[in-house]
């Protein structure tokens, strides 16, 4: 008798790619095209903002870009690039979207994804806490250094929308449904885990000092090992946005609602 039941986790999407599946030069192609679908409208969108006033920058002394104006920049971003890879990936996967796992979920699905969180949180408060341990340093990402700088109402629920609701969509999108699944295609589901969770840390550390790079990637790149392994084991899109989702919501209702340090 077969068991229609939403609460089983239905089996992953099979993972023999087609030979021409994420071949190198077009997957180069669209890496770059996503590069680019990021920074030409975040920068637009600050030159049309530096031009009318909107942010002002003293001669020989640049003020520091509004934090209102730094979430703005980046929610602009992510609309062209969510597109852009939309359109792009069933081209290169020589799959459909379906198939890459931006489908109904399951509940099974969800609930994997909501374990997804613990694993992810354990993992980086772990690495966290050991890191600040050997250097002594307490170290964050940009993205919480923005959101110890906000003010007001419209500048913390801006954050939220953006740290809980677009980031795990768009970034889900890049960092497994795109560069998984393109690592995965020419190696292992585990070297793809790793490449991919580098990628994921390394770009999360954008915009940290330099001095701070690693200490903050590392634990970033564990916490995408982790989203790595939700991926694989359900190639459910979904499922990642849920423990994405989740696992930000817990630093911005810590911060914001208990005042915690992070």
């Amino acid at each position: 008798m077969q068991n229609n039941s939403t609460f089983v986790l239905s089996p992953p999407s099979p993972t023999n790619w087609r030979p021409d599946a994420f071949r190198l030069w077009p997957t180069l192609l669209v890496a770059v095209g996503a590069l680019l679908a990021v920074f030409v409208p975040s920068i637009v969108y600050l030159g049309i903002a530096l031009t009318l006033g909107a942010i002002r920058v003293a001669p020989g002394h640049p003020e520091r870009i509004p934090p209102v104006h730094l979430i703005a920049a980046q929610i602009v971003a992510y609309v062209p690039l969510a597109i852009y890879l939309l359109i792009a990936l069933p081209k290169i996967a020589h799959r459909s979207l379906h198939d890459l796992g931006i489908r109904v979920p399951t509940l099974a699905e969800l609930g994997y994804g909501a374990l997804g969180t613990i694993a992810m949180f354990v993992v980086v408060s772990t690495a966290s806490l050991a890191i600040e341990a050997v250097t002594h340093f307490h170290d964050t990402e940009a993205a919480v250094a923005l959101l110890k700088a906000l003010n007001g109402a419209p500048e913390k629920i801006a954050f939220v929308v953006m740290a809980v609701v677009l980031a795990p969509l768009v970034e889900e999108l890049a960092f497994r449904v795109f560069a998984f699944n393109a690592f995965e295609s020419r190696t292992s589901v585990g070297i793809a885990a790793v490449l991919s969770g580098l990628v994921f840390g390394l770009v999360h550390a954008f915009g940290s000092p330099p001095s701070q790079l690693l200490t903050v990637a590392i634990p970033l790149a564990l916490g995408g090992i982790v989203l790595a392994l939700v991926y694989a084991r359900t190639r459910c899109y979904w499922s990642n946005v849920v423990t994405h989702a989740l696992f930000n919501s817990i630093s911005v209702v810590a911060y914001f609602g208990f005042h915690a340090k992070i």
